[in-house]
């Protein structure tokens, strides 16, 4: 045998190490266990020094090559979706072959159950015997899910249907199916093997309904799924089965509810709700607080959906209406959200995303009850308060997620603004200016940006590259819904109160036009003093911007449309504040232009 050069040397051992390596991802695949990403490089170079090592490699490649290009798709629909497809249709001929008997009489109701239970024993008798066989494991695994689901229909029918066995031997023989699924699921490494025993239970209260009700039945077997569930987790990381078992359960219920609620189980239903809410919620704080296992967007889809279940249940059972129970409803789960989001910051504050979820959660059910439970002149202001709380529990546990939501309820707060700003009176209502509730409730929604404002500018060093300009915008339409409130105020005055009946002026149009131009320029020279004194280069400029609207106005529409007399006040008065800005301009121009603050 020829010595081998040290670089050959070299060389081999690299294709050792890889190979070892790729023999640990296969082994993590098989555990269920997501690969490294050192493992995934490595099995790509032992790819590339195998195919530069060994003579039959490029053959091999040449061959893969030639293979037609829709192998693996014809691949999987031969070895995996036909079998479970075929699993399914048995399940299906199973459950109708109960039924069928169970109307026509054709066989005992216990023959019918000690059948099922023959039935399902084999199935996973004869998958276990294949998962030996070579190639014949996902064959194997396929009919030890079918057996599964046909234990679930057999016990079922043995209890709610045919009362053949009391409901504690019930409770341990679901107990025992669950249990043997989960170690099935274990022993296998197979996620599809979970899924379709976890269908399977789902499926099988519909299949087998007889158009009884029985809640603590059906619910108790939901549960006893639920639970199941959860303790297949505790070795194998499948966080889409608490998803998917959280749609099952709340998929049951409202089928449940469309059928047989009625007020008399209205205290029963709201029992049912409750326990399944804190049921899912327990399992994420003990996945949060007792789990080494990273977060997910499974756990967030726990959290929203369990809210929303348990809201939109309740919700159902007051027979969608906006009562007193509905509105303290939300009121109090909403409170129960955020006090869940205090409980794991406390506990365990690196959770970042649990948290944003539960305040999440909280935020949106708190917005809920504020259309739900107050008056319509009443829903801004409260909106603007959880913008404003919600911007400084985003600013100050640094959450971007929960800055987000101020945001976009400060887009609802502008909606809203654009509707409550049309005052209507009621008959004989007169108006107040100021003192009116159109004024008082858009400037409470105008305090509330600035107080936003305030809230970025203390830490806008938290603000990520995407927020770069959020306190100018905020700034901008802060000024703006400012203008736009006192001009239609002004507006509303000569509208509802005219000083030609007052004065003696003779037309208010004129009035109006005269005193909307001295608004806006006070306005203007009012953001350029603040904007000098406190060395805001955005408020001087937007005042600047104003007093050029002001001016344009005054010379094109004043000008033209005002008597002699309203002519001379817009344009003197004008010209007053014009030089007053001038001089704080050249007054403190040493001031303005030596240090700004973006």
């Amino acid at each position: 045998m020829p010595m081998r050069t040290d670089e050959q040397r070299d060389h081999c051992i690299d294709v050792l190490l890889t190979r070892v390596m790729t023999l640990e991802t296969e082994v993590a695949r098989l555990k269920g266990e997501p690969p490294t990403e050192e493992n995934v490089t490595a099995q790509q170079n032992t790819e590339l020094s195998t195919s530069q090592s060994f003579p039959f490699s490029k053959i091999e490649r040449k061959t893969q090559l030639n293979k037609p290009t829709d192998s693996s798709l014809e691949n999987a629909i031969g070895t995996r979706w036909i079998g479970r497809i075929g699993v399914l249709a048995i399940l299906f001929g199973v459950a109708f072959f109960l039924k069928y008997s169970f109307d026509n009489k054709l066989i005992g109701e216990t023959g019918r159950v000690m059948l099922g239970i023959f039935c399902g024993a084999a199935f996973i008798g004869a998958g276990e015997y294949l998962q030996k066989k070579k190639y014949m494991g996902l064959y194997g695994q396929m009919l030890s899910a079918g057996g599964l689901a046909v234990l679930y229909l057999a016990l079922y029918a043995a209890f709610a249907l045919y009362h053949l066995i009391p409901a504690p031997l019930a409770t341990a023989g679901m107990l025992a199916i669950t249990s043997t699924g989960m170690t099935l699921s274990i022993r296998y490494s197979t996620y599809s093997l979970a899924a379709i025993a976890l269908l399977g239970g789902f499926l099988t209260p519909i299949m087998l309904s007889t158009g009884q009700n029985q809640p603590l039945t059906l619910f108790g077997y939901i549960l006893l799924l639920d639970i199941g569930t959860l303790l297949m987790l505790r070795f194998r990381q499948w966080p889409s089965l608490v998803a998917a078992s959280l749609f099952g359960t709340v998929f049951l219920y409202f089928g449940w509810h469309s059928e047989f609620y009625n007020n008399d189980q209205r205290w029963l239903a709201f029992g049912i709700i409750a326990v399944f809410f804190v049921f899912y919620n327990l399992y994420i704080l003990s996945s949060r607080l007792y789990s080494q296992n990273a977060e997910s967007k499974v756990d967030q889809v726990v959290i929203f959906g369990s809210a929303a279940f348990f809201f939109l249940a309740f919700f159902a059972q007051q027979h969608w209406e906006s009562n007193w129970p509905v509105k303290v409803f939300t009121l109090v789960l909403a409170g129960c959200e955020i006090g869940l989001a205090e409980f794991v910051r406390l506990r365990t504050p690196v959770v970042r995303l649990t948290i944003a979820a539960y305040a999440a959660a909280s935020v949106i059910l708190t917005i809920i009850a504020t259309f739900v439970a107050l008056e319509q002149r009443w829903i801004m202001p409260a909106l603007t308060a959880e913008m404003a709380a919600l911007g400084w529990i985003g600013l100050r546990l640094d959450f971007p997620v929960i800055r987000r939501g101020a945001y976009l309820l400060g887009l609802l707060v502008l909606f809203r603004f654009s509707d409550d700003i049309v005052l209507c009176l009621e008959p004989f209502e007169r108006f107040i200016p100021i003192f009116n509730s159109r004024f008082l409730v858009c400037a409470a929604a105008v305090a509330g940006f600035y107080v936003l404002i305030s809230f970025i500018s203390r830490y806008r060093d938290k603000l990520d590259t995407n927020e770069r300009y959020v306190l100018e915008i905020t700034f901008i339409i802060s000024q703006a819904l400012s203008l736009a409130l006192l001009s239609t105020e002004v507006h509303d005055f000569f509208r509802f109160r005219s000083p030609g009946q007052i004065l003696n002026w003779g037309s208010s149009h004129y009035a109006y036009q005269l005193s909307l131009s001295v608004l806006w320029a006070l306005y203007a020279s009012l953001l350029i003093g603040v904007g000098i004194f406190k060395r805001l280069r955005g408020a001087r400029v937007l005042g600047i911007l104003l007093l050029g609207a002001t001016i344009l106005k005054v010379f094109f529409v004043d000008l033209s449309s005002l008597q002699t007399f309203y002519r001379i006040i817009s344009f003197i008065v004008l010209g007053l504040l014009l030089l007053a800005v001038s001089y704080g301009y050249n007054r403190y121009k040493h001031f303005i232009f030596g240090e700004d603050q973006p």
